[in-house]
């Protein structure tokens, strides 16, 4: 019993190290050290980055409207980004 029990908790480490190391590349730290987050579950830090990727993307579409050049970049990033963490959304409902 005791095995088991030691087994599941280091397989549960092992996810969540796991998750957050995806995270980090995918929400970059700069953004993850923006949330503030370090003791929330995984669902709650990955909701956060996409309410902040959603706020960057807002951004991005008004400089766009402004003709900044560098625009595109952003929208871009921002979508990649979002469809990422929607990604690792859905996988962290397994850990």
């Amino acid at each position: 019993m005791l095995i088991i029990i030691k087994t599941k908790i280091l397989t549960n480490k092992l996810s969540e190290k796991a998750f957050n190391q995806i995270l980090l590349q995918i929400a970059v730290k700069k953004l993850l050290d923006s949330i503030n987050m370090i003791n929330s579950d995984a669902k709650s830090k990955i909701e956060k980055c996409i309410a902040c990727t959603k706020e960057k993307y807002s951004y991005a579409l008004s400089l766009q409207a402004d003709c900044v050049p560098d625009s595109k970049r952003m929208i871009i990033q921002a979508q990649k980004r979002f469809e990422s963490l929607n990604s690792l959304l859905t996988l962290s409902k397994l850990i």
